[in-house]
């Protein structure tokens, strides 16, 4: 391709918060390198229950011809190939896609989910997400991040009570806010609001909005998040704060998310100890996966 002012992107995005995080969070990071002009579609419904008005569902002829096909989550891939086929562009999916691989273009899969390096594949270190560095994070401001039930990690309401308890108790300076999850156990939730700190406040997910952990995350120079819970220690990451992680027992210790996990804590990209320092730890090299991602994809494909 040659070089030029704007390139067109076509995304697909299937009405999963997560998904349409990962690909906001790259597409977001290729608009800080190169000029873009986007065109969403939602595919909510599979492929197949649409085939007989695949040709003219979105109406495409309307938009401009794709240089990039973006889109994740398994509804995605077949209308992602189709919209190749008619219009051409270079089809970039985000997770493992259910479909083979030599069938994209590039993939960008979590490093647990890679057996081995692929030509096509850039292994992540976890999702992709559209969580930016926050430059007015504050030491005395932590949130804590509760996972729950996990095919990954036992939940345990006593230990994760014990070690909130702990944290919360240990750093007194320190104002806590905790949210919840739709995995949290209903008895989890009312053994912390049992804890009646005067430094932390719970807040159950329910009474928050899509916003409400960014805008946190934007605050809080301390997070400390479940094991299981591991796109939120990567945005947690990718927000540039001092991140711990709450301890849980591993169904299975060879476990690609477990070995993760593990593969954090022996990088020194988070902290173990409760006994928090009077200044948040930051990272030497801001963690910024989807700007990484975004430059391979100008690399190859937008050049």
């Amino acid at each position: 391709m040659d070089r030029k002012a704007s390139w067109i992107i076509w995304i697909f995005k299937d009405g999963k918060q997560g998904h349409e995080a990962q690909v906001d969070g790259l597409v977001n990071a290729l608009s800080k390198l190169v000029g873009l002009e986007v065109h969403t579609f939602s595919v909510e419904r599979p492929f197949t229950e649409n085939i007989i008005n695949s040709f003219s569902k979105f109406k495409w002829k309307e938009y401009p011809s794709p240089d990039l096909i973006i889109g994740a989550g398994h509804s995605t891939h077949l209308w992602m190939l189709f919209a190749r086929f008619k219009y051409g562009g270079k089809v970039v999916v985000l997770m493992k896609p259910s479909l083979p691989l030599f069938l994209f273009d590039l993939a960008l899969i979590p490093k647990h989910d890679v057996p081995s390096d692929l030509k096509k594949v850039v292994a992540t270190s976890g999702v992709l997400n559209k969580i930016q560095q926050s430059v007015s994070s504050l030491s005395d401001r932590g949130l804590i991040l509760m996972g729950g039930v996990s095919k990954h990690y036992h939940w345990d309401t006593k230990s994760v009570y014990e070690q909130v308890n702990q944290l919360v108790v240990s750093n007194p300076e320190i104002k806590w806010e905790l949210t919840t999850s739709r995995r949290t156990p209903e008895e989890t939730l009312n053994a912390l609001n049992d804890l009646r700190l005067n430094n932390l406040i719970v807040t159950p997910f329910e009474e928050t909005d899509s916003n409400w952990v960014a805008q946190r995350l934007s605050i809080a120079g301390r997070v400390w998040v479940t094991e299981d819970s591991v796109s939120m220690v990567y945005e947690a990451l990718s927000a540039g704060a001092e991140v711990g992680l709450i301890p849980l027992k591993a169904v299975n210790q060879q476990n690609r998310i477990v070995k993760g996990i593990q593969s954090l804590k022996s990088e020194g990209l988070t902290i173990s100890s409760m006994q928090l320092s009077s200044t948040a730890h930051k990272l030497k090299e801001p963690f910024n996966e989807a700007k990484r991602c975004a430059q391979i994809i100008v690399d190859r494909f937008l050049s």
